[in-house]
């Protein structure tokens, strides 16, 4: 299955390098806990970072009741978000060839607030769940006040590109004469193991979910 090629998504620059099949753009979305989101306020551009959740097609945020992100991106109706995963800084011997790995995702969709508390929940659990799989069922879910005091925006992904970069540099063949170092030099997020929090009970044992999050993390880096 691919996501639609419009002109929003359509990668130029290293098409190459482009992929628009739908298991490729969610494997680098849930690849990591954190998008960059593009929105105007005022005629200005802004871009925030902030934590998502995927379910399907739909992606979800949260924040506060007067947050301005969530107000722009409600009032427009659409979104523009990305993630991108660096994997490897190119060394190379010539300045201009400098470069690295990486993985990327662009995401175009439809904003929607989510306002019954029933929506919200689902909302908050695809949240929880992109953030440690099946934490969800092991917290406390938010009660009235909580949901009252946030709001949640659901995104559905109408176009979406990756773009990956995984090869070796690529220099002028003359200057691989020179004798300046080239290589590459990997780049890994790196989980530590759990630490409980202070306030924790007394024998309050790290849960397997946490212990299985922790070791696939460290397992696929």
């Amino acid at each position: 299955m691919q996501y639609p090629q419009t002109p929003l998504n359509t990668v130029k620059r290293g098409a190459k390098k482009a992929a628009y099949d739908k298991a490729t753009v969610h494997a680098i979305l849930d690849a990591t806990e954190i998008c960059h989101v593009a929105f105007s306020i005022e005629g200005r551009p802004h871009v925030q970072p902030i934590n998502f959740g995927r379910e399907g097609e739909k992606l979800y945020m949260h924040g506060s009741l007067n947050n301005r992100m969530t107000n722009a991106l409600i009032e427009a109706g659409e979104i523009c978000l990305s993630v991108s995963i660096l994997d490897a800084m190119k060394i190379t011997r010539s300045a201009y060839h400098h470069s690295v790995n990486f993985r990327s995702v662009v995401v175009f969709g439809k904003v929607r607030e989510l306002t019954a508390n029933e929506e919200k929940l689902m909302g908050l659990k695809a949240l929880i769940n992109h953030f440690v799989p099946d934490r969800w069922d092991h917290c406390r879910p938010p009660n009235d006040n909580e949901l009252k005091a946030t709001r949640i925006i659901e995104i559905t992904i109408e176009t979406a590109s990756a773009k990956i970069a995984d090869r070796p540099s690529q220099e002028e063949k003359k200057d691989y004469e020179l004798d300046y170092w080239a290589g590459i030099i990997p780049v890994r997020t790196n989980y530590g193991d759990p630490l409980p929090d202070e306030k924790l009970r007394e024998g309050t044992e790290v849960p397997e979910h946490i212990m299985d999050f922790y070791k696939r993390k460290n397992r696929d880096v």
